[in-house]
């Protein structure tokens, strides 16, 4: 899960496996696999750069280093 900020300053973990959809006009809005939307103050390439994070950590975590993957540039 990430962590995102809502439009109205609070703090939420999303499911990032559940988006499907990112689009900044100009806020950006998130669209779920189950259809619900969250507006939130992070751009596109900032929630993308958290998923990830998130994916380097828990290989991390497995004992794989991060070089090793796909999710590193």
């Amino acid at each position: 899960m990430i962590q995102l900020t809502k439009m109205n300053g609070h703090e939420c973990l999303l499911n990032h496996a559940l988006i499907e959809v990112i689009e900044e006009s100009p806020d950006t809005c998130i669209t779920l696999s189950n259809g619900n939307r969250y507006l939130v103050l992070e751009s596109a390439e900032e929630i993308r750069e958290k998923i990830i994070a998130f994916h380097v950590e828990i290989l991390q975590r497995a004992g794989t280093t991060p070089a090793t993957t796909p999710f590193t540039k």
